[in-house]
């Protein structure tokens, strides 16, 4: 190994190692879990899209100890949400640092029994939403663990991995935990707020929800005849108990349209799923192995 590889590869070792403390496996279903930060006043933060709304959580600490947790802090504006320990954690968090266009990123997650695990990434574009511009990563939404650690060459916490509002994987900014959930910070607005994480300029009292998190994908060509789509979207993550959940869809299905209306191209769930359709059941088209189903979700408002 050349001496500046060697030194890249002992940089990364030393970074995951200082952070693992930092990483918990939030269990959110049969062999399900969410990665989340442990911060030293007690609570844990994670995405809020990944969160399911349950009134207690079983938490696996990096040190392999289970811990229960409440439910804390959700803030649908910043993507994030918090759970709360009976006490205070033996940890300090890193600096807070800036994402910079092109920047190498580490992102940490855990696995279920709260073992790190560790991908390479590059911020190679940024996107504008309701809550500011956000650094998008170039990772495949199927290899995202939700809540991951995005850290700098330095060390320094650039916030936490996440879903965009078209399945991209992006890093909500670590500004947003450090107002929200640490010492001195405006937690208040996260109650209050009612406008939530997606596209600029609109403003949500109440969320349409299916609990699914997509990516867009190319659907085969042996395929696309018989679906007469080439594109659609593809399920990465289902929220446990959530509408789609209920209606029995998977991870891996893909989407092709919403009552008629096409998945493909540039329209995402979002831009056809309207508030009016809460309490009543959408008809999705999907692929599953290869085959042409329907499914019936009840949309329900997003928790």
């Amino acid at each position: 190994m050349s001496p500046s590889l060697s030194t890249l590869s002992e940089s990364i070792s030393r970074l995951v190692e200082q952070a693992a403390p930092l990483l918990s496996a939030i269990r959110i279903g049969p062999a399900r879990h969410v990665t989340g930060l442990v911060c030293p006043t007690g609570e844990i933060v994670t995405t809020d899209q990944a969160l399911p709304a349950l009134d207690s959580y079983t938490v696996v600490l990096s040190n392999r100890s289970v811990a229960m947790a409440r439910p804390g802090v959700r803030d649908p504006l910043h993507n994030l949400a918090s759970l709360k320990l009976d006490s205070a954690m033996p940890v300090s968090l890193p600096a807070m640092g800036a994402a910079s266009l092109g920047g190498l990123v580490l992102v940490l997650g855990a696995d279920v029994e709260a073992s790190p695990t560790v991908r390479l990434a590059v911020i190679h574009r940024f996107l504008r939403t309701a809550a500011g511009d956000v650094a998008m990563l170039d990772l495949a939404a199927a290899a995202l663990d939700p809540g991951s650690l995005v850290l700098d060459a330095d060390g320094h916490l650039l916030g936490l991995a996440a879903y965009g509002a078209n399945g991209e994987s992006i890093a909500i900014p670590a500004a947003g935990i450090a107002s929200l959930f640490l010492p001195g910070g405006t937690r208040a607005a996260a109650i209050s707020s009612p406008q939530r994480f997606d596209a600029p300029g609109r403003s949500y009292g109440r969320k349409a929800w299916l609990g699914i998190a997509l990516q867009p994908i190319v659907v085969p060509p042996e395929l696309a005849t018989r679906t007469g789509q080439t594109s659609g979207r593809m399920v990465v993550n289902i929220a446990t108990g959530g509408p789609a959940d209920r209606a029995g869809m998977r991870v891996g299905d893909v989407l092709l349209s919403l009552n008629g209306c096409s998945l493909s191209g540039q329209h995402g769930l979002r831009t056809v799923l309207a508030e009016e359709t809460i309490g009543s059941a959408v008809e999705i088209k999907l692929l599953r192995d290869g085959n042409l189903m329907t499914a019936h979700p009840v949309v329900a408002v997003q928790p």
